[in-house]
């Protein structure tokens, strides 16, 4: 099953996980909101583009992610399904790098 793995500077991460896909804000599958960014172009419940909390950073990339349409959804399954994910996100808090993975990987439906 793919995992998501933390990046790391002092752990060589790379050398243990040489297949993992990095997902981080420098990449196409980066999560484009930040905790205390506001983003105007982006509104719903969050309240005007306002991220308040990590989770709610993750909310807001699954809405974003959804609202992008089957191009989009085609092309992260392509490429990221079955392979393990890395992120900066330590791994006990919420992580974009975990909405990527259940899309990619979904059984049945778009997925794979």
């Amino acid at each position: 099953m793919p995992a998501r793995f933390q990046m790391s500077r002092q752990h060589p991460w790379a050398r243990d996980n040489p297949e993992a896909v990095i997902v981080d804000r420098r990449t196409r599958w980066g999560n484009p909101y930040r905790v205390g960014d506001i983003t105007p172009v982006w509104r719903d419940r969050y309240g005007w583009g306002f991220v308040h909390t990590r989770a709610s950073a993750v909310e807001a990339f699954a809405d974003y992610a959804q609202s992008r349409g089957a191009p989009y959804t085609r092309a992260l399954v392509a490429e990221l399904a079955g392979r393990d994910l890395a992120c900066w996100c330590p791994l006990d808090q919420p992580c974009h790098g975990d909405v990527l993975l259940q899309i990619a990987n979904r059984t049945g439906g778009e997925g794979r």
